[in-house]
């Protein structure tokens, strides 16, 4: 995919700060090989390297069960690059008014990860090593870089699939009967049950015509489910937080043992808490 020679020049400058210092996170054998089988990562021959990414991987509560997702954190290129993706989400409270409809169907676009392939020029820049000190390089865009632009393509292709107003044409947009928003790439579609399922069943033509998957656990007509760390209850009109995001508040340590960066993440929580419940944290 060739998105970056359409503009001229190589999208990533050169390290301002020349502190790229190698991390002490290696990939598994096991996890190197099947990375490499999927072309994710290849050998690094150049002798320079402009900065190293940080491996790990996390597991992911899934309808299906649990799921393992790798993750290449680029600490040098956040850390050095001025650019920022401005990607356009919604405050969570522009999200709660839909509960008041009769019913929702909630889908998910299936979209996988590691899809843009970086400049060879550019592959020094995100480095790391496997166990037994082989070092390798991403040939693909890792998500967790904050200037990607695939966060934003992703949103993008979910609101035409969705046909959001202000996305695409009249001719293809949603009707006024429902309330049709994206998450990234999760659709929600409020409104009656039979107009709710007359334009979900119009998404999954979008989705097929453009060879998109959607998730198989998709929410048909629900008048109860979870939708941003939020639960929605149609039939109640009410919506409160969700059992998942109690346990990730519980299982914060105590104050005085944070972080400065786990108090910055309890913090945006308490936030997100407030404007679900209406609420004011201080006066």
């Amino acid at each position: 995919m060739q998105v970056w020679g359409r503009v001229g020049r190589s999208p990533f400058p050169p390290s301002s700060s020349g502190k790229a210092r190698e991390g002490l996170r290696r990939i598994s054998a096991a996890g190197a090989r099947l990375l490499k089988e999927a072309g994710i990562t290849e050998d690094a021959f150049s002798a320079r390297t402009g900065g190293w990414i940080i491996p790990f991987s996390v597991v992911e509560e899934k309808t299906a069960g649990l799921r393992r997702r790798w993750i290449a954190w680029p600490r040098d290129k956040n850390r050095d690059d001025p650019y920022e993706a401005n990607v356009p989400l919604l405050h969570i409270s522009h999200y709660l008014p839909p509960v008041m409809a009769e019913a929702a169907s909630f889908l998910d676009l299936k979209a996988s990860l590691f899809q843009v392939s970086l400049p060879r020029e550019t592959r020094r820049h995100f480095r790391c090593r496997v166990e037994d000190g082989t070092l390798v390089e991403l040939t693909r865009l890792p998500m967790g870089y904050k200037a990607s632009p695939e966060t934003l393509q992703i949103i993008i292709i979910t609101s035409a699939i969705a046909g959001v107003t202000t996305v695409v044409h009249r001719l293809w947009a949603a009707p006024p009967s429902v309330c049709d928003e994206v998450w990234i790439d999760n659709i929600r579609i409020a409104g009656s049950k039979s107009d709710a399922t007359l334009w979900e069943a119009q998404v999954l033509r979008n989705a097929a015509g453009c060879h998109a998957t959607m998730e198989e656990d998709r929410k048909l007509g629900a008048t109860q489910y979870t939708f941003l760390w939020v639960q929605f209850d149609h039939t109640r009109r009410a919506a409160f937080l969700s059992d998942k995001f109690v346990w990730s508040v519980r299982a914060m340590p105590a104050l005085n043992s944070l972080t400065i960066a786990a108090m910055e993440v309890m913090a945006l929580r308490l936030l997100y808490a407030a404007a679900v419940f209406g609420t004011r944290l201080c006066e």
